[in-house]
């Protein structure tokens, strides 16, 4: 009884970890995590904003019926539909499944560029995991990574339990950190 009537305390800090936010600086490049348009359009803005000079998609396999483009064609597309010229956008090497693969592809294409600092986007709720991957993958290398919620992303860390598609990402994401956790990688 006492858990239902404090859920409004309790229920805000399970969606509220997941969330990490860095402050705000330039880097060397935009990463766009994959997985979203509104990761895109937000790395978008951060570029027209003059956060990096670069933007970074990746490549990850697409399976939607109808989508000739590949995953990063896609995203280099919303990008420079988004105002950055399509010679400021670079693709990762390699095709990538998890989000700790894309941070050892990411973490390949700035060391041959001699980046020291990347400025990742992505949805709000998996910025904890996302986190977790990229410090892990770039540890020892001197680059630093700045994460960044999606400011247009809908995912509401306090109310998370009331929305259904919050509902879902947020089981889904936990669900993906203990995977992590135990070594999926």
């Amino acid at each position: 009884v006492l858990a239902f009537l404090g859920r409004g305390l309790w229920l805000p800090l399970i969606g509220g970890f997941l969330v990490v936010e860095d402050p705000l600086q330039a880097a060397d490049a935009l990463v766009p995590l994959g997985g979203g348009k509104v990761r895109t359009i937000e790395a978008a803005r951060l570029y027209a904003q003059g956060y990096a000079p670069w933007l970074v998609t990746i490549e990850m396999p697409l399976e939607t019926p109808g989508i000739r483009e590949s995953y990063a064609e896609l995203v280099k597309r919303e990008a420079v539909w988004g105002g950055v010229p399509p010679e400021r956008i670079l693709t990762a090497p390699g095709v990538v499944e998890t989000t700790f693969e894309e941070a050892l592809a990411v973490r390949q294409l700035a060391e041959e560029r001699g980046w020291r600092s990347l400025l990742l986007v992505t949805d709000p709720y998996h910025t904890r995991r996302a986190e977790l991957c990229f410090r892990r993958a770039f540890r020892d290398t001197g680059i630093t990574v700045i994460l960044r919620p999606a400011a247009g992303s809908s995912y509401q860390a306090g109310s998370w339990w009331r929305d259904r598609d919050d509902l879902r990402d947020t089981w889904t994401e936990y669900l993906k950190l203990v995977l992590y956790v135990v070594g999926y990688r």
